[in-house]
């Protein structure tokens, strides 16, 4: 075929050479997925709760549960596959749960593709991006993976996969909307007069347009969709893009208040949902001190409670306290050794929006994990666990994308990353993949 036939082509055959890999790994992905839910029939997982109350819902229950602030959007979905004419409920919940991992592996992708240099391999970012969704946390052999180790990824819970792409497109759109408003020349202190927040600037940048007419839907649209998914992205990624932003607030003397106000508009719509979910499970309730302990040592099966309290009510002594904070911190370091290495060993990344948004977020959710504990019929729920989990995925999303230019570049750092982050990612692929293995093996979630 000739250069002129093949020239109306052009746009797709190089769309395919750039991106046909991660097209390609985005559908096996899917296809790993369907396959892992599919061996949960024979084990023990959250699918059965889930499936439950999917089979339950009828078309007023599915559209009250949207409306109505109930996290039930992987079921609705679900439901929908089985009303459309799925063989049985277990091919509708693979189909559901394949579909959100691999949007969410390709949204983390096309995000890098567009914000990385075009001289980088884009069949390796593919690949790295893969690696995000098959690592696990360390551990060694004869180690217990599950139980005593927090997970990069939890194949066993639906709606924890389900929040995926939202928490994606809701992070990366964050970092989008302000990256652009950083780089207007106007932004800095060092490129306005010292009074600029008593004058007419500061008041007309409340004119100044925050989101472009996509961003205007999809933002506060996938806000809402994932707090529907799983309250537990909302609850870390508000308090913290609140902090990110009064920082940088503080940081440009009130330069970017206007801004940062505008933002926080967007999430009214989810926040609600999340306000009733919080009355709905908790009644909006929280015992602290004293209170807490008791709650804690007393809870029972028919109460359920949100206490405040760090790491533990009590402690038996000096000895006591610093075993148990180191515990967390080792906590903190099985899932994210790779991802913490890569960003600390060159502090310059951490500059970048990106690494402090990601950095942020799981230092929220890590605190929000020791100090805030469900009691009583919620204690064995994880919800504070899941935004967790679902912080130290975005921070791998972050730091594999400051991993593949920092690896090629002829530096001290480089060279650093090079081995001492490739030797880290290889263990925590090794550990996911063993995990996943056994998970196909056995259909069961914890050893």
């Amino acid at each position: 075929m000739s250069g002129e036939a093949l020239r109306p082509l052009a746009p797709l055959l190089s769309f395919l050479r750039r991106r046909g890999l991660a097209l390609l790994l985005t559908a096996g992905l899917g296809v790993l997925t369907y396959l892992t839910v599919f061996n949960f029939r024979s084990g023990d997982s959250d699918y059965i709760d889930h499936l439950v109350w999917a089979m339950v819902m009828d078309g007023r229950a599915m559209v009250n549960a949207l409306c109505s602030g109930q996290e039930r959007l992987w079921h609705v979905c679900v439901r929908l596959i089985i009303l459309l004419g799925a063989d049985n409920i277990w091919t509708a919940a693979a189909l559901v749960t394949a579909a959100a991992n691999a949007a969410a592996y390709l949204l983390v992708f096309l995000s890098w593709d567009r914000a990385l240099p075009r001289s980088l391999p884009r069949w390796l970012l593919a690949v790295l991006m893969l690696a995000v969704f098959l690592a696990g946390s360390l551990t060694l052999p004869g180690h217990g993976f599950y139980v005593g180790r927090d997970a990069v990824n939890t194949w066993h819970n639906p709606t924890n996969i389900m929040v995926r792409p939202f928490a994606a497109a809701t992070f990366y759109m964050t970092v989008r909307i302000y990256d652009r408003r950083l780089r207007r020349p106007d932004t800095l202190p060092a490129h306005r007069p010292e009074s600029f927040a008593f004058t007419g600037g500061f008041w007309a940048q409340f004119r100044e347009p925050v989101f472009t007419r996509t961003e205007l839907v999809l933002y506060p649209l996938c806000l809402y969709l994932g707090v529907c998914a799983k309250p537990s992205f909302l609850q870390f990624f508000a308090p913290a893009i609140f902090l990110f932003l009064l920082l940088d607030a503080v940081r440009t003397r009130g330069m970017l208040l206007p801004f940062c106000v505008k933002l926080a508009l967007a999430f009214i719509p989810a926040g609600v949902i999340l306000l009733l979910q919080y009355l709905r499970f908790f009644g909006g309730g929280l015992s602290t001190g004293a209170a807490a302990a008791s709650e804690a040592a007393a809870a029972s099966a028919d109460s359920a409670g949100l206490v405040l309290y760090f790491l533990s009510p009590s402690f038996s002594g000096v000895g006591d306290f610093f075993s148990q904070l180191v515990h967390a911190v080792l906590r903190l370091a099985y899932p994210c050794a790779f991802p913490l290495f890569v960003l600390l060993v060159s502090p310059r990344r951490l500059h970048s929006p990106s690494a402090r948004l990601g950095v942020i977020c799981l230092a929220v959710s890590w605190l929000e994990l020791l100090c805030l504990h469900e009691t009583g019929a919620r204690a064995a729920h994880g919800n504070l666990t899941w935004g967790y989990y679902l912080a130290i995925w975005l921070l791998w999303t972050v730091a594999m994308g400051k991993f593949l230019p920092l690896v090629r570049e002829r530096s001290r750092a480089g060279a650093l990353v090079r081995w001492g982050g490739g030797a880290l990612l290889a263990w925590h692929l090794a550990c996911g993949v063993c995990y996943l293995a056994r998970i196909l093996q056995t259909g069961q979630y914890f050893y």
